[in-house]
C-alpha cells in the first residue's frame, strides 16, 4: 500500500474499553484521522486503519486490533506493506509516568514498562522511531490498582481531558508528517496543554 508514514494507535478493541485510559493512544489515531479528514476506520485483518492525506503527504492511520500486549505484529505487517523506514513511523500510547492530560515526543527510545510497546521493539529488534506519549498518571491511584485503573472506563470530565491530550498529540503527528521531527518537538513539547483549538486544519 502507498503511504509516506505510518500513524499508530495502541489501545484494546472493545467497547467496554472505549474510555479507559489505556486506550488513549486509539483515540489520538482517531483525533488524526479527524484532522486528516480521512474515512471511517475499517477492518482489515486484525487492523483498523483509515488512509487519507496531509499537506500533500499520504498518511496511513493504524489501530491494531489484536490487543494491547500483541501489537507488534501488526505494525510490523503494515510496515512490511508500506516498506517506509522506522523514521517515517509514529506511535501513539499512554503513559502511566506522565502527569494526566500531559504529552510527550520522543524520536527514539525504550518501551517504558508498557505492554505494548515491548511487543513493538520485540517484533521490530529496535527502538529506533518516534513516539508520542500521552500522560495518563493519577496520583491517587496506587500502583497495585494499575491494571483496573487502566482497562476502566474515565469519568466525564477526565475522558474529556483526555480528549484534549489526544488531540494535541495528533496535531504534534501531523506536524511532523508536514514540518519534520525536530520542528514537531520544539512546538508540542511543553509543560501544559494549550487550551483546545477551533480550527480543524491547525497543524
Amino acid at each position: 500500500m502507498d503511504a509516506d508514514f505510518l500513524l499508530v494507535g495502541l489501545g484494546n478493541p472493545g467497547e467496554e474499553y472505549h474510555r479507559s485510559p489505556h486506550n488513549a493512544g486509539f483515540e489520538a489515531a482517531e483525533r488524526a484521522r479527524a484532522f486528516c479528514k480521512g474515512p471511517r476506520f475499517s477492518v482489515r485483518g486484525a487492523g483498523a486503519l483509515s488512509a487519507c492525506r496531509w499537506r500533500g503527504n499520504a498518511v496511513l492511520i493504524l489501530k491494531p486490533l489484536t490487543f494491547m500486549n500483541r501489537s507488534g505484529s501488526e505494525v510490523a505487517l503494515w510496515l512490511r506493506r508500506t516498506a517506509l523506514p522506522l523514521d517515517r513511523f509514529v506511535v501513539f500510547y499512554d503513559d502511566l509516568d506522565l502527569p494526566f492530560g500531559q504529552v510527550r515526543l520522543r524520536p527514539r527510545g525504550g518501551a517504558g514498562g508498557h505492554h505494548g510497546m515491548e511487543s513493538i521493539l520485540d517484533v521490530l529488534g529496535s527502538g529506533n522511531f518516534p513516539r508520542i506519549r500521552l500522560g495518563i498518571k493519577d496520583p491517587e491511584v496506587q500502583k497495585d490498582e494499575n491494571v483496573d485503573y487502566l482497562l476502566s472506563p474515565l469519568p466525564e470530565e477526565r475522558w474529556a481531558l483526555l480528549g484534549e491530550s489526544a488531540r494535541l498529540a495528533a496535531e504534534a503527528a501531523l506536524c511532523a508528517v508536514a514540518s519534520g521531527w525536530t520542528t514537531a518537538m520544539n512546538r508540542y513539547n511543553k509543560k501544559e496543554p494549550p487550551p483546545a483549538q477551533g480550527n480543524g486544519d491547525k497543524p
